[in-house]
């Protein structure tokens, strides 16, 4: 078992935090961003999660095409929260001549993208996950009003 002030991470996902109570087979956490939480005992693990991307390995942020566009990337963008999709389509018809309802789904994708800060794979990583998506999105979107378009 943890003991308390153990720092432990969660094996399926990116979670990690500081161990507060163990009772029983349950196991609550603070994580850094001061959000508790509980898991089971053996969904955590006392070992750091390894990088399994190789050493100078960088992923490059790459740019939809309308080709690229299947099912999947239409029903990422159907999770964007109606507020993230508001204030982007603002910060678009601001900063160009266009309109962003007529953009197709690549073009709202990648302006999304660019100005929230989220990459697609990222979106479609938290898609079963909304609250965090619109969280990690409206930081974005106001850090993107403090830097130059």
């Amino acid at each position: 078992m943890f003991s308390v002030g153990q720092t432990v991470h969660h094996k399926a996902s990116r979670r990690s935090g500081t161990v507060l109570e163990c009772d029983g087979d349950r196991v609550f956490i603070v994580q850094a961003n001061g959000v508790e939480a509980d898991f089971r005992a053996d969904e955590l693990t006392a070992a750091a999660p390894v990088d399994k991307k190789p050493p100078g390995y960088t992923m490059v942020a790459r740019t939809l095409t309308t080709a690229d566009i299947t099912d999947e990337h239409r029903k990422v963008l159907a999770i964007v929260a109606p507020q993230t999709l508001q204030a982007v389509a603002v910060l678009f018809e601001r900063r160009t001549a266009g309109k962003f309802s007529a953009l197709d789904v690549a073009a709202k994708l990648n302006f999304i993208a660019g100005v929230t800060g989220v990459p697609y794979r990222t979106m479609k990583e938290f898609s079963d996950r909304p609250g965090i998506l619109r969280l990690m999105m409206g930081k974005g979107l106001a850090d993107s009003q403090n830097r130059p378009a």
